[in-house]
């Protein structure tokens, strides 16, 4: 039911001085909404308001326009054209036994025939925009030639220019590469064109052509002062004429509706009460499926022969024919007597009806806006409030470096033992390469301990900080980059960006590079002064001028204690050596120094990435917020206008 079926039932009972009051207090209050919404039309997505609260303007002024349309619409091949001719006293639609009428004509008293094409390139939205502007230069708001981006061609009204520019000739190559908006034409008239009025012949509801999917039936449904739906014996009422009446019924309620049967005869065997049994029983059914879309038709509804009618003209002498030209005129002068003597009244009501129509419109469309809007706000704040609880998560996110320290002492525990075996190795070598050659003086001793230490250097070097795969930095650095105290909160996180169809989280960046950590296992040893090593505990006796194999060797030991320690197996007292005392502190403290850079930067890669993920989804959502608060804002007060519009009314 209607929301202002109160208002509408007020309305019926209104005298005329009263409807134009009422009337009136509709174009004040319609133009005060306009004047103070004016800034929705430069807001993105509020064109549509905007465009409504014109509308409403618009129908409210109607009135003053003085004008009056008559809308002809019916199946096709139910004798539209006929009847237009009819009414014009004039050829204006052509007629054939194929569809002729695939585009939409204005027909009007003018002081001469002519045929005027109003052409435009536009898309179908705006078309429907400049048919709408069409018929307010009708109404008198608007200037024919001031529509923007449509084009005006002037001809004779002649039968070849009256089928280029309505019928096309019926070539749907033609038809399909048209932009042909409507057609005018003016002619001297008959009793029904008189006082302004104009008629608007509309193409078959249910043409191949051209129907009710045009759009502009949509518009013209609207603006409609009264409507003739004809139909014949064999065009009557059909679902897609029954669509029509929906969209009047959704569109002009209360515009009124003259039915007109167009009877054909073309069974001539059956009697003469057996075609009026026929021709009732079609009425009835027309009747009924108006009825159902509230349209009444008592005393409204015409049976004509409109064929007769036509050939009456041609044929003067033919009884029967004159007799069903007498009964059109009987029609043109009752509906005449009921349309056009009583326009004030029925233009009256029907301005009301669509201006509170639109009103609805509008209330509809604000409200629906409102709600999509409050729809997206929450969506908005929620999804914002899910970001910021996972942001304050991640940057509480605490890692705890005790395991990982300890895994780092294992690794270089077993390192160091790897170490040492490496060095022994070496002491092994240099042992076999002091036997060559028996007693050596102090240069070449130092050169054998030299070699020793510079070999095992070089060999730990290359196991611990060579670049290859399996080097134990790059082993360190694995262990750092997998590290696990964050993955509950990543899985988490992930969950909830996927259920928001972000992208989700799949890695942090790597660590490359190991601290720059060097050793030189000569500093473990001066072998210089090869009396002096630089671990005191370990003591050389004084060298003599040369040195004896087993004193090399002695010197080789002394330099593998320093390096590797030494274990008192009959005291059980172990001292460390270089590797543990300098190397393996270096090492262990190159890599517990990087687990405290690494860790703020991991925590960080994961808050800079839900930043980007809340940033990108909240800025799909609402681009741009602000312009959003103030559409919301502005959406409000139209619709607290509209409230107080309403209030003002009832």
């Amino acid at each position: 039911m209607s929301k202002y079926k109160f208002i509408e039932e007020k309305v019926e009972t209104m005298s005329l001085p009263e409807l134009r009051v009422f009337l009136n207090i509709l174009k004040n209050k319609s133009q005060e909404l306009m004047s103070t919404l004016e800034i929705a039309g430069r807001i993105k997505d509020l064109e549509i308001v905007y465009k409504s609260i014109q509308k409403l303007t618009n129908r409210a002024s109607e009135f003053d326009g003085g004008s009056f349309l008559i809308l002809v619409v019916g199946p096709v091949k139910s004798g539209k054209s006929t009847l237009v001719n009819l009414i014009a006293h004039a050829h204006v639609s052509p007629t054939h036994f194929l569809e002729c009428t695939v585009r939409p004509s204005i027909i009007s008293k003018g002081q001469e025939e002519s045929i005027t094409s109003i052409f435009s390139t536009a898309d179908k939205v705006k078309k429907l925009e400049q048919f709408d502007s069409v018929i307010d230069s009708l109404r008198g708001f608007e200037k024919l030639e001031n529509i923007p981006e449509i084009g005006i061609e002037k001809k004779e009204l002649n039968d070849i220019n009256l089928d280029a520019c309505v019928s096309l000739a019926l070539e749907e190559s033609v038809i399909n590469a048209d932009h042909t908006l409507v057609t005018s034409i003016t002619t001297s008239g008959g009793e029904l064109l008189k006082d302004n009025i104009f008629l608007v012949d509309m193409p078959g509801l249910d043409g191949g052509y051209a129907n009710l999917d045009n759009p502009i039936y949509e518009t013209i449904s609207q603006r409609a002062d009264f409507v003739i739906f004809v139909q014949s014996s064999n065009s009557a009422i059909s679902k897609v004429s029954n669509r029509f009446l929906k969209l009047l019924q959704e569109n002009n309620p209360k515009v009124p509706v003259c039915l007109l049967h167009n009877v054909f005869e073309a069974a001539y065997w059956h009697s003469e009460e057996e075609k009026q049994a026929v021709i009732k029983a079609q009425v009835e059914f027309a009747e009924n499926e108006m009825g159902r879309r509230n349209f009444q038709l008592k005393g409204s509804i015409y049976s004509l022969n409109l064929g007769k009618v036509a050939d009456a003209a041609s044929y003067e002498g033919v009884e029967n024919l004159q007799e069903e030209a007498a009964k059109f005129q009987e029609f043109e002068k009752d509906l005449y007597g009921k349309v056009i003597s009583n326009s004030t009244d029925i233009r009256l009501r029907s301005v009301i009806g669509r201006t509170l129509n639109q009103l609805e419109k509008l209330d509809n469309s604000v409200s629906d806006l409102i709600g999509k809007q409050k729809a997206i706000d929450e969506e908005y704040r929620a999804a914002a409030a899910s970001f910021d609880e996972l942001l304050h998560q991640a940057n509480e996110l605490g890692y705890d470096g005790g395991d990982f320290r300890k895994m780092v002492q294992v690794y270089i525990d077993d390192d160091l033992k790897e170490f040492v075996e490496i060095v022994k190795e070496y002491y092994d070598s240099a042992c076999n390469s002091a036997y060559a050659g028996g007693a050596k003086g102090k240069e070449a001793t130092r050169a054998i301990v030299t070699k020793f230490m510079a070999d095992s250097s070089a060999a730990i070097k290359s196991k611990f900080l060579d670049s290859h795969e399996h080097s134990l930095v790059r082993q360190y650095l694995r262990k750092l980059s997998n590290l696990k105290d964050d993955v509950s909160f990543i899985e988490k996180m992930n969950a909830f960006l996927k259920q928001k169809g972000c992208m989700t989280f799949e890695s942090v960046s790597q660590v490359a590079d190991f601290p720059m950590v060097d050793f030189d296992l000569q500093g473990a040893f001066d072998v210089k002064n090869i009396n002096h090593p630089t671990v005191p505990h370990i003591g050389i006796p004084n060298p003599f001028g040369t040195y004896s194999i087993a004193e090399i060797q002695h010197f080789l030991k002394k330099a593998l204690e320093c390096i590797t320690g030494i274990d008192h197996t009959h005291t059980g007292r172990t001292v460390k050596g270089y590797l543990q005392l300098t190397v393996g502190k270096s090492i262990c403290k190159a890599a517990n120094d990087l687990y405290d850079q690494y860790v703020p930067v991991r925590k960080q890669c994961i808050i800079d990435f839900l930043e980007r993920q809340k940033e990108a989804y909240l800025g799909e959502l609402v681009p741009d917020k602000e312009e959003f608060d103030r559409k919301d804002a502005l959406l409000r007060s139209i619709n607290t206008q509209v409230q107080s519009f309403k209030d003002s009314i009832r």
